[in-house]
């Protein structure tokens, strides 16, 4: 690599493509636009006399040279980071940064336009991206800080980072009253004997399916779909039923035909976690953002819990 003429800025250019593996995708990380981003990595590629990124049919695919100094320099970066930020400040009202919260199990459904609103008030200019990371990539992607932070329902201790509880939720049937009425409070044998749509992740990490096998019983499960925001279409067309988190449950309730219904208290409550990593802890401006997020959370997620208590209070 030819240091003398390498820019710095274009550090953070060959990391959003490392992380992204599309001038696409990298662009939007950066707030940049494609073209700009093409050319850094036209610069990139004199300055390393490498092609760094080959383009293939499905992503920009590194070359060996560009898997040997991804690390140096995200290390690099990282110092770099740390030290400005160590005797500086953040003020949300005149940044312009942009950061990733990283959710999984529907939280960004609930917690994502609150988040959103709050921020034009207190940090007009600064970019919010909202990105799905399942529980087995969440370490990875703090680690290598493709997101800020995380919100997770998973009980899973990640290295090198810090959890905090936020709240807890509950399990919650919902329902389409054009097709069969629940009670408010359903039984094991009414939950299991109406066939179910499942978020297709769940396929692969399930805690109500664990406590169901448990239990000794399966349900039906005949639809899967992508996520949470197709759950009212297709439950408004069949006699399907889902279950979900409470924060969901409520939200549909508030927004869609859909009701309702409690489960029974054996499947328990359980915690939603903020994550962060332990790596770059002097950054100012993720702490001000870990301050800003859970403190929203905190009080969203009591007024779902709230509202969950009432409704199992009125049919118990």
């Amino acid at each position: 690599m030819n240091t003398q003429r390498f820019d710095l800025n274009l550090a953070h250019v060959f990391l959003a493509l490392w992380h992204e593996r599309s001038v696409t995708r990298a662009a939007e990380r950066l707030s940049l636009t494609q073209p700009a981003v093409s050319s850094a990595l036209r610069r990139l590629r004199e300055c390393c006399r490498d092609e760094l990124f080959v383009r293939t049919r499905h992503a920009m695919q590194p070359t060996a040279y560009a898997e040997q100094i991804a690390r140096a320099l995200e290390d690099g970066v990282e110092i770099l980071r740390t030290a400005l930020s160590e005797h500086g400040s953040f003020d949300p009202r005149s940044s312009t940064r942009s950061f990733v919260i990283g959710s999984e199990a529907g939280l960004d459904y609930t917690l994502g336009p609150i988040i959103s609103a709050r921020l034009q008030e207190v940090a007009p200019d600064v970019t919010m991206t909202f990105r799905q990371v399942g529980p087995a990539a969440m370490a990875g992607a703090l680690e290598h800080r493709e997101i800020d932070l995380a919100l997770s329902t998973s009980q899973t201790v990640f290295p090198h980072c810090r959890s905090t509880m936020i709240g807890h939720f509950r399990f919650v049937c919902v329902w389409h009253p054009d097709h069969g009425k629940l009670p408010p409070h359903v039984t094991v044998a009414e939950l299991t004997d109406r066939p179910h749509v499942l978020i297709e992740a769940a396929t692969r990490y399930s805690v109500f399916d664990y406590m169901l096998r448990n239990l000794g019983i399966r349900r039906q499960v005949r639809v899967l779909v992508p996520s949470f925001g197709h759950l009212p279409s297709f439950l408004s067309r069949t006699s399907s039923i889902a279950v979900v988190p409470d924060y969901i449950g409520f939200l549909f309730s508030a927004t869609t035909m859909l009701c309702v219904s409690t489960l029974p208290e054996i499947f328990g409550e359980h915690s939603i976690q903020l994550i962060v990593s332990q790596i770059g802890e002097s950054d100012t401006g993720r702490a001000w953002l870990q301050d800003f997020v859970r403190d929203i959370a905190v009080a969203e997620v009591t007024d779902v819990n709230a509202l969950s208590r009432g409704v199992r209070n009125r049919h118990l």
